[in-house]
């Protein structure tokens, strides 16, 4: 079995195609993010928890946002003597056109290539990824296959935090950012005023957001179809996000890109031998 793993700030995703279907296994990140050491105990918990259920992994491609996550992983499919190919922002069969293309992050090129491949490019449109995670990031594909930049903020996670880090009486509230329900949008309590705050304001700056970067995209292609509008990440289904337009939702977009992108290059690596 070969497996995709995507690294991120909040949680290490494994994905694997059996069946003909995608399956998934999560762990939540470390507490601390910049500790090998921590992401070694989380990452060998998701790999037991993908061969559990998977099978026995002969390879495993893989992206990652965090340096000591990619360090961890590394090191165990070292010692567990896995075939291990780390995936970065070029791989994205796409032209970056960003002032530092070297910057983009791994996980928006290859949520915006997935995005374009299957829903932009199928209709001859351009498309947006937006992903739903620790921050809250759009990347704009044009409908030749660009990627041109997008915009990032915090998440609601990231912004309740601020809240009480940045005030002396403020709370820092448990916020389920993923959570189905929406709470109304007037709080009978602090905790309440927060969480309706930072929900419903995250909805409004996300639904601006991306009409705006829509606008844009028309106005440098006029006679361009409206891209293609894809949500990701584990909010992609939540209450907050719910009334956001998209065509399509796909909480696990990162994984279905490794997969994708690993199962290409290893057919061309086959076909490549049989012509041997």
């Amino acid at each position: 079995m070969r497996y995709a793993v995507d690294l991120g700030n909040s949680a290490a995703k494994a994905g694997w195609r059996q069946n003909g279907a995608r399956r998934s296994a999560r762990v939540p990140a470390p507490s601390d993010p910049t500790s090998t050491a921590a992401w070694r105990t989380q990452i060998r918990s998701l790999l037991d928890l993908a061969v559990a259920e998977g099978g026995e992994a002969k390879g495993l491609a893989f992206a990652s946002v965090v340096p000591a996550a990619a360090e961890a992983l590394h090191a165990l499919a070292a010692e567990r003597e896995i075939a291990v190919r780390e995936i970065t922002a070029i791989d994205a069969p796409l032209k970056i056109a960003l002032d530092a293309p070297e910057r983009l992050g791994v996980d928006r090129a290859l949520g915006a290539w997935r995005a374009y491949a299957t829903w932009g490019a199928p209709q001859r449109r351009g498309a947006i990824a937006v992903t739903l995670g620790t921050a809250m990031t759009l990347t704009c594909v044009t409908r030749s296959g660009e990627i041109i930049g997008g915009a990032i903020a915090p998440s609601p996670l990231l912004a309740a935090r601020a809240l009480s880090v940045g005030t002396a009486a403020l709370p820092e509230i448990t916020l389920f950012d993923e959570s189905p329900e929406l709470p109304g949008p007037i709080g009978a309590s602090t905790d309440a005023a927060i969480a309706a705050g930072i929900l419903r304001g995250a909805r409004a700056a996300l639904a601006a957001l991306i009409e705006e970067s829509i606008q844009e995209m028309l106005h440098r292609d006029p006679n361009a179809p409206r891209p293609a509008i894809v949500l990701a990440g584990g909010a992609a289904t939540a209450g907050w996000s719910a009334g956001i337009h998209a065509d399509a939702r796909e909480a696990e977009l990162v994984l279905d890109a490794i997969l994708a992108l690993d199962a290409a290059r290893h057919a061309t690596v086959a076909a490549q031998e049989v012509q041997r």
